[in-house]
């Protein structure tokens, strides 16, 4: 990995300005800090859920309920349809012995 960073900051790096470094979490949110940032608030499909004073979930319930309900629906639908053309193919392909 040395040998990487080495090599892209000694010949690439001057042509992108993008920099390879070793980080830590803690390095990344300074970074961001300095950026000076205003993140957007979402107000679609979140119900907050806190577990603690200072944590808190979103998405947790919510999150895409109604795609969800669609791909249970559809999964239902396909593994009925499977069910269905398999026992087809069994009565298709069998006799009742004759006595």
């Amino acid at each position: 990995m040395d040998a990487l960073i080495d090599y892209w900051n000694e010949n690439v790096y001057p042509q992108t300005n993008v920099e390879l470094i070793y980080s830590t979490p803690r390095m990344y949110i300074d970074a961001l800090k300095e950026e000076d940032l205003t993140w957007p608030t979402k107000y679609d499909d979140i119900f907050p859920y806190a577990d603690d004073a200072e944590s808190f979930w979103t998405g947790y319930f919510t999150s895409r309920a109604n795609d969800k309900k669609y791909f249970r629906d559809a999964s239902h639908t396909l593994h009925s349809s499977n069910k269905l053309f398999a026992l087809a193919g069994i009565a298709q392909h069998t006799t009742e012995k004759e006595a």
